[in-house]
């Protein structure tokens, strides 16, 4: 079987070190300097639930060099996702399955539209991995899972039965949909509500307000949602607010927030933009989640006019 695994940050350096410890062909899709340690030094990877592991992918900078592939899995950001799919395009044939581990619930759209052929999976994952300066992957707690689902039952199962193993928890979902909301749910709380302080979830939380406006985020996302016709448990607000609000490390905060303070491209159109338009196109009222959208919009705007 020959895998691919395009993105190799903190969850595509993970996916692609539990593929190298029970498969032979892997090719990682890497550029520069990631390409130059990666070949160098190996996939290194250094974390709490999988253990010590140093593999040797095949590692390239073009894609199409590598053939057409089983299974590709692309880990990229959002915005670097239409780039990712140009670049596999050369090793999809009608057999290959792609399966998309991104941020987000509309980028299966976006997979479609290049996809012509092949198979989509789509994905969520609950991992807390970031790659370090020399490029080896970090992974810090005692969990990795990730749930799966699509359309078809044969591809939904043979990419569990590729990544079911040790080090990653692999769960095929009844409603991939309600699955992937319920993180994005999340997602557009923690990550907007960081980036919008510019802080962690126990600066948010030390705010007179910050509890409460994390909850209205929660609400607001949560009505969107239900909006569409996503299938979503009745208890999802209250059971994401408690967790959030009742865990022990306060001191976390997003990539999004790590991403509006250095200045860097963000995901803010995945975690929120899509959100106020989407509310807007179905006349449902999300106002706190517009106050960040266009607060944090407007910095990022100031920053690029002041750089320039």
């Amino acid at each position: 079987m020959k895998l691919m695994v395009t993105g190799i940050g903190g969850v595509g350096g993970y996916i692609a070190s539990v593929l190298c410890a029970n498969y032979p062909d892997v090719t990682v899709v890497a550029r520069k300097k990631r390409k130059d340690a990666l070949i160098k030094n190996g996939l290194i990877l250094h974390s709490d639930f999988f253990g010590e592991h140093r593999s040797y992918p095949t590692v390239t900078s073009d894609p199409a060099s590598a053939g057409t592939q089983d299974i590709i899995f692309i880990c990229v950001k959002n915005y670097s996702l239409p780039n990712a799919l140009s670049d596999i395009l050369p090793c999809v044939d009608s057999h290959t399955i792609v399966v998309l581990i991104l941020n987000g619930v509309d980028h299966i759209g976006v997979a479609r539209k290049w996809l012509e052929k092949g198979h989509i999976v789509d994905s969520a994952i609950y991992i807390t991995s970031a790659y370090k300066e020399d490029f080896s992957i970090f992974q810090s707690g005692k969990y990795a899972r990730i749930v799966i689902g699509s359309n078809d039952a044969a591809c939904t199962q043979k990419v569990f039965e590729v990544l079911n193993h040790e080090g990653l928890t692999c769960r095929i979902a009844d409603d991939i949909q309600a699955e992937l909301w319920a993180k994005y749910i999340t997602n557009c709380a923690y990550n907007v509500i960081t980036a919008y302080y510019e802080g962690n979830i126990g600066d948010v939380f030390e705010h007179p307000e910050g509890k409460e406006q994390f909850r209205t985020l929660l609400e607001e996302a949560y009505a969107v949602g239900t909006g569409l016709g996503i299938a979503l448990d009745t208890n999802l607000v209250d059971g994401i607010y408690n967790r959030i609000v009742n865990q022990n490390a306060k001191n976390v905060t997003s990539s999004l927030a790590r991403d509006i303070i250095h200045g860097h491209q963000s995901e803010l159109e995945t975690f929120s933009g899509y959100l106020v338009r989407t509310a807007h196109e179905l006349g449902i009222a999300v106002p706190f989640s517009e106050t960040c959208y266009h607060a944090i919009s407007s910095r990022i705007n100031n920053s690029i006019d002041f750089n320039l």
